[in-house]
Protein backbone atom coordinates (compact mmCIF):
# COMPACT_ATOMS: atom_id res chain seq x y z
CA UNK A 1 0.00 0.00 0.00
CA UNK A 2 1.24 3.50 -0.47
CA UNK A 3 2.38 5.58 2.22
CA UNK A 4 0.01 7.67 4.12
CA UNK A 5 1.09 11.41 3.79
CA UNK A 6 1.47 11.63 7.77
CA UNK A 7 3.89 8.57 7.86
CA UNK A 8 6.02 10.31 5.54
CA UNK A 9 5.84 13.62 6.88
CA UNK A 10 6.24 12.90 10.74
CA UNK A 11 10.03 11.91 10.80
CA UNK A 12 13.00 13.80 11.38
CA UNK A 13 12.62 16.50 9.09
CA UNK A 14 8.99 17.29 11.10
CA UNK A 15 10.98 17.83 14.36
CA UNK A 16 13.04 20.68 12.06
CA UNK A 17 10.36 22.44 10.82
CA UNK A 18 7.93 22.73 14.41
CA UNK A 19 11.29 23.15 16.74
CA UNK A 20 9.18 26.08 17.79
CA UNK A 21 6.73 24.30 19.48
CA UNK A 22 9.16 23.07 22.49
CA UNK A 23 8.74 21.77 25.99
CA UNK A 24 7.96 25.32 27.59
CA UNK A 25 5.21 26.23 24.92
CA UNK A 26 3.64 22.84 25.70
CA UNK A 27 4.12 23.30 29.17
CA UNK A 28 2.57 26.69 29.42
CA UNK A 29 -0.23 25.02 27.14
CA UNK A 30 -1.11 21.80 29.73
CA UNK A 31 -0.92 24.42 32.76
CA UNK A 32 -3.88 27.07 31.26
CA UNK A 33 -5.81 23.98 30.13
CA UNK A 34 -5.95 22.37 33.55
CA UNK A 35 -6.23 25.84 34.92
CA UNK A 36 -9.18 26.83 32.70
CA UNK A 37 -10.91 23.70 32.45
CA UNK A 38 -12.92 21.30 34.84
CA UNK A 39 -10.48 18.68 34.31
CA UNK A 40 -10.08 16.04 37.06
CA UNK A 41 -7.04 16.82 38.75
CA UNK A 42 -5.66 13.18 39.17
CA UNK A 43 -5.83 10.09 36.98
CA UNK A 44 -5.10 8.19 34.09
CA UNK A 45 -4.05 10.44 30.76
CA UNK A 46 -4.20 9.06 27.14
CA UNK A 47 -2.05 11.43 25.44
CA UNK A 48 -3.40 10.58 21.42
CA UNK A 49 -0.90 11.64 18.56
CA UNK A 50 1.43 12.28 21.48
CA UNK A 51 4.70 13.41 19.04
CA UNK A 52 7.58 13.49 21.16
CA UNK A 53 5.95 13.48 24.33
CA UNK A 54 6.26 17.46 24.84
CA UNK A 55 2.52 17.74 26.44
CA UNK A 56 3.02 13.84 27.83
CA UNK A 57 5.49 15.12 30.29
CA UNK A 58 3.46 18.22 31.50
CA UNK A 59 0.54 16.10 32.41
CA UNK A 60 2.89 14.45 34.04
CA UNK A 61 4.91 16.47 36.40
CA UNK A 62 1.57 18.06 37.58
CA UNK A 63 1.06 14.38 38.97
CA UNK A 64 -1.08 12.49 36.28
CA UNK A 65 -0.06 8.77 35.21
CA UNK A 66 0.29 9.13 31.24
CA UNK A 67 -0.14 6.86 28.19
CA UNK A 68 1.44 8.49 25.43
CA UNK A 69 0.51 6.86 21.73
CA UNK A 70 1.70 7.94 18.15
CA UNK A 71 2.16 6.22 15.04
CA UNK A 72 5.80 7.73 14.37
CA UNK A 73 8.59 5.09 15.39
CA UNK A 74 10.91 8.96 15.08
CA UNK A 75 9.33 11.13 17.22
CA UNK A 76 7.73 7.90 20.15
CA UNK A 77 12.28 7.61 19.93
CA UNK A 78 12.49 11.13 21.09
CA UNK A 79 9.85 10.60 23.31
CA UNK A 80 11.60 8.01 25.03
CA UNK A 81 14.78 9.15 25.03
CA UNK A 82 13.44 11.77 27.08
CA UNK A 83 11.36 10.47 29.35
CA UNK A 84 13.01 9.47 33.18
CA UNK A 85 9.29 9.17 34.96
CA UNK A 86 7.59 5.42 35.69
CA UNK A 87 4.09 7.23 35.47
CA UNK A 88 4.84 8.21 32.04
CA UNK A 89 4.74 5.24 28.54
CA UNK A 90 4.17 4.98 25.08
CA UNK A 91 3.20 3.00 22.64
CA UNK A 92 2.74 2.83 18.68
CA UNK A 93 -0.63 2.61 17.80
CA UNK A 94 -2.83 4.15 14.61
CA UNK A 95 -5.56 6.74 16.15
CA UNK A 96 -8.00 4.42 14.18
CA UNK A 97 -7.40 1.84 15.60
CA UNK A 98 -6.05 1.81 19.66
CA UNK A 99 -6.37 -0.99 21.99
CA UNK A 100 -8.11 0.40 24.75
CA UNK A 101 -11.22 0.52 26.52
CA UNK A 102 -13.13 1.96 29.61
CA UNK A 103 -9.35 2.50 31.60
CA UNK A 104 -8.88 5.99 30.90
CA UNK A 105 -9.56 9.50 33.14
CA UNK A 106 -8.95 11.91 30.05
CA UNK A 107 -8.10 12.08 26.61
CA UNK A 108 -6.42 14.65 25.30
CA UNK A 109 -5.60 15.26 21.53
CA UNK A 110 -3.85 18.35 20.86
CA UNK A 111 -2.20 20.63 18.73
CA UNK A 112 -4.26 19.84 15.56
CA UNK A 113 -3.76 15.95 15.21
CA UNK A 114 -7.57 15.29 14.20
CA UNK A 115 -8.88 15.33 10.43
CA UNK A 116 -5.65 13.82 9.24
CA UNK A 117 -7.54 11.38 7.10
CA UNK A 118 -9.54 11.99 3.43
CA UNK A 119 -12.72 9.78 4.92
CA UNK A 120 -15.24 11.29 6.99
CA UNK A 121 -16.18 8.23 8.65
CA UNK A 122 -12.22 6.99 9.48
CA UNK A 123 -12.38 10.82 11.07
CA UNK A 124 -15.09 10.19 13.37
CA UNK A 125 -13.75 6.50 14.09
CA UNK A 126 -10.67 7.99 16.26
CA UNK A 127 -13.54 10.13 18.20
CA UNK A 128 -15.18 6.85 18.78
CA UNK A 129 -11.93 5.31 19.71
CA UNK A 130 -11.74 8.32 22.13
CA UNK A 131 -14.85 7.51 23.91
CA UNK A 132 -14.10 3.61 23.78
CA UNK A 133 -10.74 4.74 25.96
CA UNK A 134 -12.45 6.32 28.33
CA UNK A 135 -14.63 5.78 31.57
CA UNK A 136 -17.86 6.55 32.08
CA UNK A 137 -17.73 10.41 32.81
CA UNK A 138 -13.89 10.40 31.27
CA UNK A 139 -13.07 13.58 29.98
CA UNK A 140 -11.68 14.22 26.28
CA UNK A 141 -10.38 17.90 25.07
CA UNK A 142 -9.55 18.00 21.53
CA UNK A 143 -7.27 21.08 20.45
CA UNK A 144 -8.39 21.45 16.78
CA UNK A 145 -8.02 24.13 13.87
CA UNK A 146 -10.74 26.79 13.33
CA UNK A 147 -11.35 26.41 9.81
CA UNK A 148 -12.88 29.96 9.20
CA UNK A 149 -9.75 31.43 10.41
CA UNK A 150 -7.18 28.96 8.55
CA UNK A 151 -9.06 29.91 5.93
CA UNK A 152 -8.76 34.29 6.47
CA UNK A 153 -5.47 33.95 7.62
CA UNK A 154 -3.51 31.49 5.08
CA UNK A 155 0.13 32.35 4.10
CA UNK A 156 0.18 31.05 0.65
CA UNK A 157 4.25 31.19 1.13
CA UNK A 158 6.50 30.86 3.38
CA UNK A 159 10.29 30.14 3.83
CA UNK A 160 12.68 30.43 6.65
CA UNK A 161 16.84 28.75 7.25
CA UNK A 162 16.31 26.82 10.67
CA UNK A 163 20.18 24.94 11.58
CA UNK A 164 21.59 24.68 7.57
CA UNK A 165 18.67 24.00 6.35
CA UNK A 166 16.66 26.11 3.76
CA UNK A 167 12.38 25.60 4.23
CA UNK A 168 9.83 26.42 1.88
CA UNK A 169 6.15 26.20 2.37
CA UNK A 170 3.37 26.36 0.20
CA UNK A 171 0.06 26.51 1.45
CA UNK A 172 -3.39 26.26 -0.16
CA UNK A 173 -7.52 24.82 0.36
CA UNK A 174 -8.79 22.01 -1.76
CA UNK A 175 -11.57 19.87 -1.18
CA UNK A 176 -12.34 20.45 1.69
CA UNK A 177 -8.75 20.19 3.33
CA UNK A 178 -5.97 22.46 4.46
CA UNK A 179 -2.87 20.99 2.67
CA UNK A 180 1.02 22.03 3.21
CA UNK A 181 3.74 21.10 0.87
CA UNK A 182 7.14 21.69 2.59
CA UNK A 183 10.11 21.54 0.61
CA UNK A 184 13.09 20.72 2.63
CA UNK A 185 17.02 21.47 1.30
CA UNK A 186 20.38 21.00 2.84
CA UNK A 187 22.83 23.88 2.34
CA UNK A 188 25.68 21.43 2.47
CA UNK A 189 24.70 19.23 -0.21
CA UNK A 190 21.61 20.66 -1.86
CA UNK A 191 19.59 17.34 -1.19
CA UNK A 192 15.67 18.43 -1.24
CA UNK A 193 13.05 16.62 0.36
CA UNK A 194 9.55 17.13 -0.11
CA UNK A 195 6.58 16.30 2.17
CA UNK A 196 2.85 17.29 1.95
CA UNK A 197 0.13 17.48 5.04
CA UNK A 198 -3.17 17.26 4.86
CA UNK A 199 -6.01 18.26 7.54
CA UNK A 200 -9.91 18.15 6.98
CA UNK A 201 -11.50 21.08 7.72
CA UNK A 202 -14.71 19.93 9.73
CA UNK A 203 -16.88 23.11 10.85
CA UNK A 204 -17.90 23.44 14.84
CA UNK A 205 -21.18 21.81 13.87
CA UNK A 206 -19.83 18.73 12.45
CA UNK A 207 -17.51 18.34 15.29
CA UNK A 208 -20.01 18.80 17.95
CA UNK A 209 -21.74 16.35 15.75
CA UNK A 210 -19.17 13.59 15.87
CA UNK A 211 -18.82 14.11 19.19
CA UNK A 212 -22.37 13.56 20.17
CA UNK A 213 -22.72 10.36 18.42
CA UNK A 214 -19.58 8.93 19.74
CA UNK A 215 -21.53 9.41 23.43
CA UNK A 216 -20.03 12.71 24.37
CA UNK A 217 -21.94 15.16 26.17
CA UNK A 218 -21.77 18.75 27.95
CA UNK A 219 -19.63 19.89 25.26
CA UNK A 220 -17.52 23.45 25.33
CA UNK A 221 -16.09 25.28 22.45
CA UNK A 222 -13.11 27.34 23.43
CA UNK A 223 -11.35 29.87 20.40
CA UNK A 224 -7.68 29.91 21.88
CA UNK A 225 -5.39 28.79 24.56
CA UNK A 226 -6.20 31.21 27.18
CA UNK A 227 -10.04 29.28 26.77
CA UNK A 228 -12.06 32.31 25.89
CA UNK A 229 -15.14 31.51 23.95
CA UNK A 230 -15.33 30.76 20.38
CA UNK A 231 -16.03 32.44 17.76
CA UNK A 232 -16.25 31.31 14.10
CA UNK A 233 -14.68 34.64 12.69
CA UNK A 234 -11.96 35.15 14.97
CA UNK A 235 -10.93 32.61 17.20
CA UNK A 236 -7.95 30.71 16.06
CA UNK A 237 -8.39 27.32 17.60
CA UNK A 238 -11.97 24.83 18.39
CA UNK A 239 -10.60 23.76 21.25
CA UNK A 240 -13.20 21.21 22.48
CA UNK A 241 -14.50 19.70 25.78
CA UNK A 242 -16.59 16.88 26.36
CA UNK A 243 -17.77 14.90 28.89
CA UNK A 244 -18.57 10.57 27.27
CA UNK A 245 -21.84 9.58 29.12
Amino acid sequence: MAEEWFERSFREDYVLVYQHRDDSAADEEIANLLERLPVKDTGRVLDLCCGSGRHSRALVRRGYEVVGVDLSPVLLQLAEEQNNDPRLSFARCDMRNIPYRDEFDIVVNLFTSFGYFSSDEENAQVIRNMAQALKTNGEVVIDYLNPAYVTSHLVPHSTKHVNGMFIEEKRWIEDGAVKKRIWITDDTDKEKREYLEHVRLFSVEQMIEMLEQAGFGQIQVFGNYQFEPYIASQSPRMIFYAIKQ
